[in-house]
This record gives structure tokens, sequence and C-alpha cells, in this order.
């Protein structure tokens, strides 16, 4: 309403130089306003959603309370604390989750870079930490959005980054180490992530081109084993000394667990202990920020998917989302969710339960469920089914495979 306020008044009575400067103003409100669109329909709980929606197409629910609750479980960090926007980039999570305070975010395109300073501009932190970027993506974050924070691997990224974004004061890039992976789901450093020789001639590199640079490592996604993070640190600690380059910024990535059902993560204070230990073991100067990217720690329980049973045969049912909607991960075999029948009209579900091997609805064979559900042994078609655990990957990663989509959204609570 402020930036539609701020047009109707620039009224024909004022000069053309002041019209235009109240519209300029009013320009960051409307992008804003833009992307954030329409409210999210609200209802009081999933069972409200079904018994009024009776939805034939899955239905997301975003539950704002819960992705407040992760955020506050960040504030005992003393480190910036950036939402990895891949995770789940939809306006909503973002918003919320900056409202809760987490103001900084790890992008890793132009497109995540864009979608960032729509919704916030530059009273939020954006870091590019991606270690591979092209060069348009450099020059425009650096030129149309001050970007001066970024992250490499190789030396032929070095040099890009300094060709296309320019040196300066302000500038920083970051080392990316490659760590051993201890109990993490996902294993990131075969991807990303410099051995420990070649990261610090990265350093002493990067600090002879009169740039600041620091360290960062990513133990994993979904890692089980908070002593992961205090040997990462040992390894970033040993590559720091042997490059004699004071370090900037020490950024310990990712990898806080989500309290998926079978996994049972210690509680995210072990891993903040192991950290704020690790890193006082380094000795490292007090200017050195201290950095974190987590992602689904911070928005897993934030959602849940409404799917529907379409067919039962046998122990087998398929529901009218997949793998490739926004079940994608749990195509994997150790993805586990909570899952519970939705009946507002039928009958009590049966205290009897069986497990239940579950198919998407496309027509591709590989659209099936690495886990099998444990249902109720009567779940019959045209049951609702709510999957719990849900806000990570799933939205950011649906496709439009067969014509199959989710495209409702819906809010639960406040």
């Amino acid at each position: 309403m402020s930036a539609l306020r701020a047009l109707d008044d620039a009224r024909p009575s004022l000069t053309v130089t002041d019209q235009l400067a109240r519209v300029e103003a009013a320009g960051p409100a409307f992008a804003r306003s833009r992307t954030l669109g329409a409210p999210l329909p609200a209802f009081a709980s999933v069972d409200q959603v079904v018994a009024d929606l009776q939805p034939s197409e899955p239905v997301f629910c975003m539950i704002p309370s819960e992705l407040r609750k992760a955020a506050e479980g960040f504030k005992g960090l003393p480190a910036r604390a950036l939402y990895a926007v891949k995770c789940n980039p939809h306006p909503f999570v973002l918003d919320t989750l900056y409202q809760a305070g987490i103001r900084d975010f790890d992008v890793a395109s132009l497109e995540e870079v864009r979608l960032i300073d729509a919704l916030f501009g530059k009273a939020a932190g954006q870091f590019f930490n991606n270690p591979v970027k092209t060069r348009e993506a450099i020059r425009v974050a650096s030129r149309d959005f001050a970007m001066r924070f970024y992250t490499v691997d190789c030396e032929a990224e070095v040099e890009k980054i300094l060709e296309e974004a320019g040196p300066g004061g302000d500038l920083i890039i970051a080392v990316r180490l490659a760590t051993p992976s201890r109990e993490a789901r996902y294993a990131l450093s075969t991807k990303f992530g410099a051995p420990p020789a070649e990261a610090a001639e990265l350093l002493r590199l990067i600090d002879r081109r009169g740039v600041k640079t620091g360290i960062s490592f990513h133990v994993g996604s979904q890692c089980l084993s908070p002593d992961a993070f205090g040997a990462a640190l040992e390894l970033a600690g040993k590559v720091a000394k042997k490059s004699g380059v004071p370090l900037s910024v020490l950024n310990v990535g990712g990898g806080f667990p989500a309290p998926y059902p079978g996994d049972d993560p210690a509680p995210l204070q072990r891993y903040i202990a192991e950290i704020i230990h690790g890193r006082g073991r380094l000795g490292l100067r007090s200017g050195c920020m201290l950095m974190c990217e987590p992602g689904r720690s911070l928005v897993a329980t934030g959602g849940s998917v409404v799917a529907q049973v379409v067919v039962r045969r046998g122990q087998t049912i398929f529901l009218n989302d997949g793998v490739f909607g926004s079940l994608q991960e749990l195509g994997h075999p150790k993805e586990n969710r909570p899952v519970r029948i939705v009946r507002p009209d039928g009958p009590p579900a049966s205290a009897r339960t069986a497990a239940f091997k579950v198919f998407g609805p496309t027509c591709d064979s590989n659209d099936v469920l690495g886990a099998p559900f444990h249902l109720p042994d009567d779940v019959r078609e045209g049951d609702w089914l709510e999957i719990g655990m849900m806000g990570a990957y799933s939205l950011s990663m649906r496709t439009r495979f067969n014509g199959f989509h989710l495209d409702q959204i819906v809010r639960i609570g406040d």
C-alpha cells in the first residue's frame, strides 16, 4: 500500500523532478510486493485444508511457526547465518526467515541474487558461494547488485572474479576446502573443494593480489556427526597455518540435519558447541568473521505435502505426487518422513499398519520412492496423505514432467 500511496501522491502539482523521485522511491516496494505475490490462503490445520479444499492435486502447506522456531535455534551460534536459498526459495519462506532474524543469504546464481534483492534490497546480505560461476553472473552481480563476496576452489575462478568484479578493499574471495565426509547423506566434496595443499596455495595467490580471503567448507548435507565439524575445522586450521595468510572469514557451511524419522540427529546445540570449540582451538584473529550456511535445518519442518492416493494395487499405492514433483528427495532409500492418512469424511483409519511401495503419477518407472510408507492397512483410493517435514528440496526441485506439477500452496496458522 505504501508504494501505491507514493505513486498516488505524485500529483501534477509537483515538479517533474519530484514526481520522478517519488516514483523511483516507490520502486523497491513495488518489486517486493510483486515478488511476494498475493498472501497465501490460510488454514488452521492440514486437516482443514483437506476438508475445505478436497484437493485432487497435491498441495504444499507452509508452517511459518516452524520456520520461526528453526531460525531461533541459530541465534546460539555467534556467526552470520546465511540461509541457503536453493533449499526452498519460495518468497514466503524467505520473508518469514528474514522477519525471524535470518538477514543473510547464500546465493548460487543470478536468479537467486535478483530474488533476494527484489525482496529485501540492500537490507539483506548476499554471499555468492557457488565455487563455479559464469563470467556474466560475476559481472552482473558485482555491477548491478554490489556483490563483493565470492567463493572459489581453483585458480581459474580467482582470475575470473578479479577480471569481472575488479579488485578492491571490500572484495573477499573465500577458498572452498575439500573435507572428508562423516555420516553425511549427501557428500559435497566430490564436486567442490580444493585439496589442502591447493587450498593453501590459493589463499596465498589471493593474498598476493591484495584481496581479503578466508576458508569455507561443507561437511555434507544431512550430516549426523557433530564431530565432522570439529574435524573440518582442524583441517582448515592446518591449511591456514601452512598458507601463512591471515583469514578474514571462516565459513563452516551447512550440513546441519533435520530431525527426520530414523535419523535421530544430535541436538543443534551439539553442532554449535563443536563449531565454537573448534574455532577457538584455531587461534584466529579477532576480526575473522565466522559464517555458516544452514538450509534444510531451517526449513525442513516448515512444510508438509498433501497428496492423494490415486490407485491401490495390493501393497502398492500410486499418488498424485512423486519424485518428479515435490517428493524428489524421497527417491533416496534412507529418506523417511512422517506420513499419516487424512480422512475428513470417511471411517477412522485402521490401527493395523503395513508397508506400501509408493509410485508417483508419471509414466516413468523411476517415479518411485526409495523407502516404503508405513500406513494403515486399509488405505484406499481417495485417501489423502500428509507427508511431513517436506520444507527442504521440495518446491525447489519440482518439475512439470508429464504434465504433473504441484502449484497450490497454502499457509498453516500464523
